[in-house]
């Protein structure tokens, strides 16, 4: 068959398909049902349209970071054509869905708790786009969200300062009460709980991801307060919390991210989020044709790209490996392997326990 008969069959087959919409609904239809007619039409080697977007900045060196750099590393093992938007103003999340809704991206990646709910009611009226929100609460038909068991890392992490402090009190800083920080960080009072029952944890909310200052200033008080390990999850933020820590001697904790490389001589070890595996497993679910809008909770796993749905893992300790005593070490193997094999459970609490 020539060119021009393929492209005449491929009209004509639109053209059947327009026909049949107007019978069916009357002389007028939506966007989403034309949306649904050139869907249906395109060819099959048409690189796959993705968006990421997040009111997070790709700058962070954590959450936003780690995002965009799992995006690109997929841009080149896929070849998709790939949009990426940081800083989004949180008013503005539903009209920016909308927008790239509009210029019809097959997978839209809402990056961020906030995204949940407005991904929803833009998802109602694209029902050929596919909207993942990572960590989010919510799903739909189109919609779906990975909500990570970040307790199980951060639970890790608890019991790492918990054996190492010599203090007795450790301390955390939040940049929101969001359900999931909230939850990360009731998984951390667990771990430390679950090695001292008498192990006293403190921790501020500092209503900002992106004020460095103010997150160092969350830091210094927790320190005068007696912590001496800090774990944040505060995005740009928390490099303050880090910088603290760096200044005062004491241990740090990362997240998201290995964030070892803001402070090599302060950042102990992090609970890294494994993105690109959940970025590439929401991809293949739409090149497949198998999405399914459901909400999925990956744990803990062994190591990063390991084997499983697990998508959280515990960075190294890097050039402060000598620096964590051999029982220490042995024990927090065994406790990840216990959280993976189910003889430690980290339940969700996604309010603040006293």
């Amino acid at each position: 068959m020539s060119k021009r008969s393929e492209v005449r069959k491929l009209s004509g087959a639109i053209a059947g398909l327009m026909v049949a919409v107007i019978l069916i609904t009357g002389s007028s239809f939506s966007y989403p049902t034309l949306q649904l007619v050139w869907a249906q039409a395109q060819d099959e080697g048409t690189p796959l349209k993705v968006a990421l977007l997040t009111d997070a900045l790709f700058s962070d060196g954590g959450w936003g970071a780690t995002a965009y750099n799992a995006s690109q590393a997929l841009k080149e093992k896929y070849g998709l054509e790939l949009t990426t938007v940081e800083n989004v103003a949180i008013p503005d999340i539903e009209p920016t869905l909308r927008d790239f809704a509009d210029q019809g991206n097959n997978l839209i990646i809402a990056h961020g708790f906030e995204w949940g709910d407005p991904a929803l009611r833009v998802g109602a009226d694209y029902p050929v786009t596919k909207f993942v929100v990572f960590t989010g609460l919510t799903n739909g038909s189109n919609v779906a969200s990975v909500f990570p068991m970040q307790q199980e890392g951060a639970f890790v992490l608890g019991a790492v300062a918990a054996m190492m402090s010599k203090t007795g009190t450790i301390g955390f800083v939040g940049g929101q009460a969001y359900p999931n920080i909230i939850n990360i960080f009731e998984g951390y009072k667990q771990g430390a709980r679950y090695i001292n029952p008498d192990i006293k944890v403190i921790g501020q909310y500092i209503d900002t991801f992106t004020d460095p200052a103010r997150g160092k200033e969350a830091g210094v008080s927790l320190i005068n307060n007696g912590a001496d390990f800090l774990f944040h999850v505060a995005d740009l933020s928390g490099q303050g919390v880090i910088q603290a820590a760096k200044e005062k001697g004491i241990y740090a904790l990362g997240v998201v991210a290995d964030q070892h490389n803001l402070a090599p001589d302060t950042v102990l070890t992090s609970f890294v989020l494994d993105m690109e595996k959940a970025f590439d497993q929401a991809i293949n679910m739409v090149q497949n044709g198998n999405f399914s809008g459901q909400l999925y909770k990956p744990g803990l796993e062994a190591a990063k790209g390991a084997s499983g749905d697990g998508i959280v893992f515990i960075a190294p300790f890097h050039n402060l490996d000598s620096k964590v005593p051999a029982d220490v070490k042995q024990k927090l193997n065994q406790i990840v392997q216990d959280i993976i094999n189910g003889k430690i459970v980290v339940p969700e609490r996604t309010e603040a326990s006293s």
